[in-house]
């Protein structure tokens, strides 16, 4: 009889370990997903612009780039020089798994202290089941602020921080599996130079660190206990490219970025070539493309139009396909859609 509970017990040990396991990573992952995943949230552009060019920006005039220099690099040409932009993303993985993002951000530029901006966002799951056969939940809430002076006619500087507290949680059915909290900080900074006239560089520096805490549930009763584990994960980036305008407000993007990601289970270095091309038809029509590669050969294909019924008002659509391939082996290659809209008061 005690053979059989040992017996019991260890069965129960070996088949907890093996779904903890297949949490953290994959058969075909070397690395943990606590590190794949904010490798992934890396790639992700909230403005349809910048998504359907690649994601390359660095170099980019528009106030909508990752470059925190580039918020103050244009006027606002309005009576009060505000700017509000609201913006939906559907991310949608072959699997089933369905990120829904909203974020909301008002621009305001003042005389001599520069161009302020403050984004705010909330990303939310549906209820998906992962290649691991494990039910997916994922809540985040976002903000950010943002600020970017011109400080001559050809030299801009910018710097942001950011945080955000995520949900994330795996079940089986009715049966909880495991649940991490975690709250991101982050410090970004950037300078953007004109080189020449209509080519432009920009430099991007990005810093994070991610506390969490993780609680791996004793879902089959009385053994094992519930497993508690704190972990940092931490973020450390460089972004640089030109942006040269061929013709009036056309122009080619191309980006180079490094960026790596650490905490206890290991380490995740990446580097990103992207390139887009935003070419204007008329004033109220641009049409985009572009792709992203990484140093793994994992290639992603983006595009968009933009609109622009009046001087006041501009609508972009962003379309990428692939652009989180880090999660693959959970969820499937990944299809992302971005409806932009700004308006100027």
């Amino acid at each position: 009889m005690l053979f059989v509970q040992k017996g019991r017990y260890l069965l129960r040990t070996f088949i907890s370990i093996a779904i903890l396991v297949l949490i953290g990573s994959s058969v075909h992952a070397e690395e943990d997903f606590s590190l794949r995943f904010p490798a992934a949230l890396n790639r992700f552009s909230p403005y349809a612009d910048v998504a359907a060019v690649g994601g390359a920006s660095a170099g980019s005039k528009w106030q909508t780039s990752a470059n925190p220099a580039s918020t103050g690099w244009q006027h606002i040409e309005s009576n009060y020089r505000i700017s509000l932009n609201p913006q939906y993303s559907l991310i949608h993985f072959r699997e089933g798994a369905t990120l829904h993002v909203i974020t909301e951000s008002i621009t305001k530029e003042f005389d001599s202290l520069g161009t302020f901006q403050l984004s705010l966002a909330q990303v939310r799951s549906n209820e998906s089941t992962s290649l691991q056969r494990l039910d997916f939940y994922y809540d985040m809430d976002f903000v950010q602020a943002q600020w970017g002076k011109k400080v001559t006619e050809d030299l801009a500087f910018g710097a942001n921080f950011n945080y955000s507290s995520s949900d994330m949680k795996y079940k089986a059915g009715s049966i909880d599996i495991a649940h991490s909290t975690s709250d991101s900080y982050g410090f970004r900074v950037g300078s953007l130079y004109r080189v020449i006239d209509h080519l432009l560089a920009g430099i991007v520096l990005d810093y994070s660190w991610t506390p969490s805490k993780t609680t791996y549930f004793d879902f089959f009763g009385p053994g094992l206990g519930d497993l508690r584990i704190n972990d940092t994960t931490r973020q450390y980036s460089i972004r640089t490219g030109p942006s040269y305008e061929y013709s009036k407000d056309s122009t080619i993007n191309m980006d180079y970025q490094f960026a790596t990601f650490r905490n206890d289970t290991g380490k995740l270095d990446v580097h990103r070539y992207s390139a887009g091309i935003d070419h204007r038809i008329v004033d109220a029509l641009f049409v985009r493309g572009g792709f992203t590669i990484d140093n793994s050969g994992r290639t992603s294909w983006t595009g968009g139009v933009g609109i622009y019924p009046l001087k006041q008002v501009s609508i972009d659509i962003g379309y990428q396909y692939n652009m989180f391939p880090e999660l693959r082996s959970e969820f499937g290659r990944s299809q992302l859609v971005t409806v932009s809209l700004s308006s100027t008061l």
